[in-house]
């Protein structure tokens, strides 16, 4: 029986190895045994548990976001959007997308802001002076009886039969009279000289001389024509006709003043020449005014000689009322018109620049630079 025992455990023993050996050789496609966490960790990246969330949480995000069923009125491609988010960087920073709406609103907004600042409409309605009178806030209110002081006198021509008188960009303009010695001139004032002339049609006896913009309207005094010259060169561009006499003529900054020896002022389109109307001139007790002649347009007032007078009214062109008077006899010693009557005081420019005015007559020897109180 020992032996028996013995023999059977031995192959007892037998067994088990030659069985420990048959499942050693069929291990490798068993899983392993326990592994440590180093070895554990790269055979957990293909076990279960991860490939589920990363094949249907990531298709599911994927879809909601870029399918173009999926949200079409939450949350819909850029280029299908009908109005422009709060914040639009897209047309910014994708000009190439050009159904959205921003650039074309840019577009359409943006030209019209320019355009009435760079050249309005009312400016080729009225043209614009190059002497603009002085505002009323900084002109001297004009009114009763005027008196004068003498700043300044400046040579004269003694040929000139002074007819318009105008002060611009430092240099005096003078239209003169007299059929045949009628012309249009740039005068130098400290010195007298002439700079630029230009003779008018022998037949026309010249008249009052007004600046519009940068042209020049030197009207006639019974061929009922006006013409219009370029103020750097003198040279005619044009010219107006009208009825009746040109006596004196200014611009006030809208529209023109003009004389024709009687108590009245028309007032005409600066670029027509139409007439816009008129207004007879008459002193406080109601007498007219007669024989106006040159006239300056100061601020809202417009200055006149009175033919055959030494005496200078200061009109509101608005009611024809005078509102001041200057008598401006003894201001050249002898006076030309001693010799000669129709050598008169004829000839009004205002210096916007000094405040001051320049005055003068028919072949007088002297312009005078006064200034009024």
């Amino acid at each position: 029986m020992a032996a028996l025992t013995g023999t059977r455990r031995f192959w007892t023993a037998i067994w088990l190895l030659t069985a420990i050996a048959l499942l050693a050789a069929c291990g490798t496609d068993a899983p392993p045994p326990a592994a440590t966490p180093e070895t554990a960790a790269p055979s957990e990246a293909p076990t279960s548990p991860l490939p589920t969330p990363l094949l249907t949480a990531p298709p599911t995000a994927e879809q909601t976001t870029i399918s173009p069923t999926a949200r079409p009125t939450a949350n819909p491609p850029a280029s299908e959007i009908p109005t422009p988010a709060p914040t639009p960087p897209q047309p910014t920073a994708d000009p190439s997308t050009d159904s959205t709406p921003e650039p074309t609103a840019s577009q359409t907004t943006a030209p019209p802001t320019p355009r009435p600042t760079t050249r309005p409409s009312p400016e080729p309605t009225t043209l614009t002076p190059a002497y603009t009178p002085e505002p009323p806030s900084q002109s001297p209110t004009w009114s009763g009886a005027l008196t004068y002081e003498v700043v300044a006198s400046h040579p004269h021509d003694t040929s000139s039969f002074t007819q318009g008188l105008l002060w611009s960009d430092g240099l005096v303009y003078e239209s003169t009279g007299l059929r045949g010695q009628s012309v249009l001139r740039a005068v130098d004032l400290p010195t007298g000289r002439v700079l630029q002339e230009t003779a008018a049609d022998p037949q026309h006896f010249g008249e009052g001389l007004a600046l519009v913009d940068d042209q020049l309207i030197w009207l006639t005094w019974q061929a009922g024509t006006a013409g219009v010259y370029y103020q750097d060169t003198l040279e005619q561009t044009g010219s107006f006709t009208y009825s009746g006499e040109g006596w004196g003529l200014c611009h006030d900054g809208i529209r023109l003043v003009m004389s024709d020896g009687s108590n009245t002022l028309t007032f005409r389109h600066s670029s027509t020449f139409e007439v816009l109307g008129s207004v007879p001139v008459t002193r406080a007790d109601g007498t007219p005014v007669n024989r106006l002649n040159e006239l300056e347009c100061v601020g809202d007032d417009v200055w006149a000689n009175v033919w055959l007078t030494d005496r200078i009214v200061v009109i509101n062109p608005d009611t024809g009322a005078v509102i001041a008077e200057a008598d401006m006899a003894g201001i050249i010693s002898p006076h030309p018109a001693d010799a000669d009557s129709n050598d008169v005081l004829n000839g009004i420019a205002y210096r916007p620049d000094t405040g001051t005015f320049l005055i003068t007559g028919k072949r007088w020897p002297a312009i005078f630079e006064v200034r009024f109180e």
